[in-house]
């Protein structure tokens, strides 16, 4: 290392830059009402990640140092969205400069290898190979892109309702438009296991949709092999919406037998809106999901764009993209490339089995404590993700409360308070939201 553009920009001076919006007033930042502080990533190089980190017994206490969220306010919100930290901050500010500075030709394929190191950094996390691995600008997008991309003719979906509410919307789109039958599995007292898809997934069956961590009450499938053999008995294959899961909680796709998947970054993976990964296993590229958008280039075997024309071949010569590049139109987010890249090398850094354990140690108390406060939780015992919920029986009460304390939390469905800390929260920010509460 460093290696293509994007690794030049993520090592170089950043100096003038932060000079120069040291003294910019929120207006011309275009940012309204929130500030930026430059000094909180002055001097910072993310390709270094720090050690309190790294090691069996990470340091929470300084990791809270690394998200500046911190001092606003407490922050428990992080599946809405998860504050970057000052690591990934730099990288971005790093592109800011590359982009202000130094933009222009030539750049291709100079930063080609900085893609293909991000790709295989989101691969090691899910344990998949860097070749099914595609870049995405958002997970509904992307799972509406294997939709367009299968045979569901005289077929069926299967999925739930703990999926992600915008998905389920596009099934039931393409009930009504393309006659797609779709069969939602309704929880049972919110969470589900295989036995509730025996009978419902049938040999007319082409996809079953889950959602790993339900956004709803942070439900995590335990038995996603299960669901996986049972679809794939029945010829269907299963994708995973994992948004809420990766980076937060262990993924072995080839473990769980996972076949598509899909997420965005800015939640647990801690990087940019308008950027994600596809999953598709190697197989299934362009036959079970075909590509339904192409992107690639010609090069034209005649006069007067050719001196030396080549009778053996076509006029007109291109060759498909094969590989998960298939599923990419034109350039991914530059500026959701830089964050990941730093974003992932401090998860990998820290890992995720130390994540997991952290924040539960934050929600067991939650689920302790909270129905003593008349507040019961729809989230299973024991469950394993980052995201706790709770009934609130006065919810504008509960908010109104929760704001003035500066705790920022959220309301959802009506009356079901979603709690979701992360690796900068602490007990007492806990103590301090059942102090309010009580």
């Amino acid at each position: 290392m460093p290696k293509g553009i994007l690794d030049k920009l993520l090592t170089m001076e950043r100096s003038a830059f932060l000079k120069s919006i040291a003294g910019a007033g929120v207006a011309s930042l275009g940012l309204g009402s929130l500030s930026f502080k430059p000094e909180e990533t002055a001097g910072i190089n993310p390709d270094v990640m720090p050690a309190h980190i790294s090691g069996p017994a990470p340091d929470f206490n300084r990791i809270r140092e690394d998200f500046p969220r911190v001092k606003q306010e407490i922050y428990m919100d992080n599946a809405s969205t998860h504050p970057i930290n000052i690591y990934t901050a730099a990288a971005l500010h790093r592109y800011a400069e590359w982009a202000k500075n130094e933009v222009g030709e030539p750049w291709w394929p100079l930063w080609n290898d900085t893609r293909l190191d991000c790709k295989a950094s989101f691969a090691k996390l899910i344990n998949a190979d860097p070749d099914e691995i595609a870049f995405a600008r958002t997970t509904v997008e992307a799972e509406n892109n294997i939709l367009n991309g299968m045979d569901f003719k005289g077929g069926n979906l299967v999925t739930t309702d703990l999926h992600y509410s915008a998905s389920l919307y596009s099934f039931k789109m393409r009930e009504q438009r393309d006659g797609l039958k779709v069969k939602i599995i309704k929880h049972n007292d919110w969470k589900f296991n295989v036995k509730d898809f025996e009978g419902v997934i049938d040999k007319n069956t082409k996809l079953v949709a889950i959602t790993l961590v339900s956004n709803v009450n942070g439900f995590v499938v335990e038995d996603v092999k299960a669901i996986s053999d049972l679809a794939h008995a029945n010829g269907a294959i299963l994708y995973v919406d994992f948004i809420q899961g990766v980076g937060a909680v262990p993924v072995d796709v080839k473990a769980m037998g996972i076949d598509i998947a899909a997420c965005s970054t800015f939640k647990w993976l801690m990087g940019s809106k308008g950027f994600g990964f596809m999953y598709v296993r190697k197989d299934l590229q362009d036959t079970v999901v075909r590509t339904t958008h192409h992107n690639g280039g010609i090069t034209y075997n005649y006069a007067p764009w050719t001196d030396k024309v080549d009778p053996n071949l076509p006029e007109i010569i291109f060759k498909p993209t094969t590989g998960p590049g298939m599923y990419e139109v034109s350039y991914p987010s530059y500026e959701g490339v830089s964050c990941a890249i730093a974003s992932l090398k401090y998860i990998h850094e820290l890992g995720v089995n130390n994540i997991q354990n952290h924040n539960r140690t934050l929600t067991s108390k939650l689920a302790k404590e909270m129905p003593r406060l008349g507040y019961q939780t729809i989230t299973p015992e024991g469950n394993k993700s980052p995201i706790i919920v709770f009934i609130a029986k006065n919810p504008d009460e509960t908010m109104k409360k929760l704001r003035a304390a500066k705790i920022h939390v959220a309301m959802r469905f009506g009356n079901k308070l979603r709690i979701s800390p992360s690796i900068y929260n602490n007990l007492a920010d806990i103590d301090r939201l059942l102090e309010v509460l009580s």
